[in-house]
């Protein structure tokens, strides 16, 4: 367990930027950060997965360098947080005849478990596993251990991604000689900081708007349901607008001033409003604007929507409604957009984290939204992320040798370069909003 002394570091693997954070977790439940560093990483991190060890490594190095100067300290490991397209879960039931009246042991429980986590899940890797409910004999228990029954039943819950998503991380930090103290799901170190005790018991989704990727997590009975990445975010919203010959920075300018996930156009004078002009004298017009920001917003949503249906939840069982994070949770009329996209009414919209202070060596004043997902890893660690005081000519950094890949990831080591192909022509939005009317599946899968 953590504790004052200690310094915990943490890096979180953004589509937009790589964070570090390193802090300390107070007596008091406050958790004082030290330092803060944040670096672009659009050219090695595609939807949650490296795709360029080399430029990882080199980012992680850069990351790691800056926090131990500020620290004065040297970092020997860190705990990484991680998404990513592709995660998802899916359940599994695994149970045993004990032959007659019989003690569940945790040998039994533990037996169980590694059977589930040989199951077959095809090309995927299992990355964790929630135990839902167990069964034993003909009554639902919590605690199954030194109960007397006949026979017992396990509904895990497992969540998996491609080989490649965790194997990559773990080259690349390698490549970096850095130990990895533990790798962690983000979406779900974010539910479980963010959610109140009340929101998990009594049901709550969280939705975390990133810029490649929007995770979808489900909380009911104070236990973790149902995770989902949808590979959509914010900068598929980007790209729709650069479609009107603009470049990414203009074009998320744009997005960032006038962004809205509903068309809220009132007239039609207004919708002819230009908003950007061109050499030569045309121009974007709001309504025009608002078209192709709401089409892909929609999608998005409609996205969401399905993936909370697909939990076997909904408004009625999700009593603690919905939260909102992530840098598109900002988007103007995107809470009245995911009540008609889900029904679910009660949106609380997290920008920042009450019982976290920071430094004046941190960097940051104040809590910034940017670092939430940052901050949430860092509270999941438990043990001290640095060593003796930090000199620049050290060898900085371990990485634990034995810290092998298994056996059933080795045939997939080697990054993954996979081509995003977005959406391009001025005339884009009109095909993408008639799309959208006949949408009646979504996206969750690896490609």
């Amino acid at each position: 367990m953590a504790t004052e002394d200690q310094i915990i570091v943490a890096i979180e693997l953004g589509s937009s930027n790589v964070t570090g954070i390193a802090g300390k977790k107070m007596p008091d439940g406050t958790i004082s950060v030290q330092a803060v560093v944040q670096e672009p990483s659009s050219m090695f991190i595609r939807r949650g997965m490296i795709f360029n060890l080399t430029k990882s490594a080199q980012c992680i190095n850069s990351i790691k360098k800056q926090i131990e100067e500020r620290l004065k300290r040297k970092i020997t490991q860190v705990y990484v947080g991680y998404s990513g397209q592709g995660i998802h879960s899916i359940f599994n039931n695994v149970g045993r005849p004990l032959g007659g009246e019989s003690r569940i042991s945790k040998e039994i429980v533990d037996e169980l478990e590694a059977e589930n986590l040989k199951s077959d899940v095809g090309n995927h890797s299992i990355l964790d596993i929630v135990p839902q409910s167990y069964v034993v004999g003909k009554e639902t228990s919590s605690d199954p251990i030194g109960v007397i029954a006949d026979s017992i039943e396990v509904k895990y819950m497992n969540i998996i991604a491609r080989h490649a998503l965790k194997s990559n991380i773990e080259n690349c930090f390698k490549e970096a000689s850095l130990h990895v103290a533990g790798c962690i799901l983000t979406p779900v170190s974010e539910a479980k900081m963010l959610m109140t005790d009340s929101e998990k018991r009594s049901g709550c989704v969280l939705v975390d708007f990133g810029a490649d990727t929007t995770s979808v997590v489900v909380y009911k009975e104070n236990k973790l349901r149902y995770i989902a990445v949808i590979p959509l975010g914010s900068a598929n919203v980007t790209k729709d607008i650069e479609s009107c010959q603009l470049d990414e920075q203009e074009a998320e300018s744009l997005k960032l001033k006038y962004g809205s996930a509903t068309n809220e156009i009132a007239t039609i004078e207004e919708g002819k409003e230009l908003i950007y002009n061109f050499p030569d004298g045309s121009g974007i017009t709001k309504q025009k604007f608002s078209e192709i920001v709401e089409a892909r917003m929609k999608e998005i949503l409609i996205n969401v929507a399905q993936q909370i249906k697909e939990s076997g939840f909904d408004k009625g069982t999700l009593i603690g409604g919905a939260i909102f994070t992530g840098g598109a949770s900002a988007m103007k009329n995107l809470i009245p957009a995911f009540k008609k996209a889900t029904g679910i009414s009660q949106v609380r919209v997290v920008r920042n984290i009450p019982n976290v202070l920071f430094t004046k060596t941190s960097g940051p004043k104040e809590t910034d939204g940017r670092f939430i997902a940052a901050i949430c890893i860092l509270d999941e660690g438990t043990q001290n992320c640095c060593g003796s005081e930090y000199t620049e000519d050290e060898n900085n950094g371990i990485f634990d040798s034995q810290q092998t890949v298994p056996e059933h990831q080795q045939d997939e080591l080697k990054p993954t370069d996979e081509t995003v192909k977005q959406p391009k022509g001025p005339g884009f939005f009109k095909t993408l909003s008639k799309k959208l009317k006949d949408i009646g599946t979504t996206i969750v899968g690896d490609e």
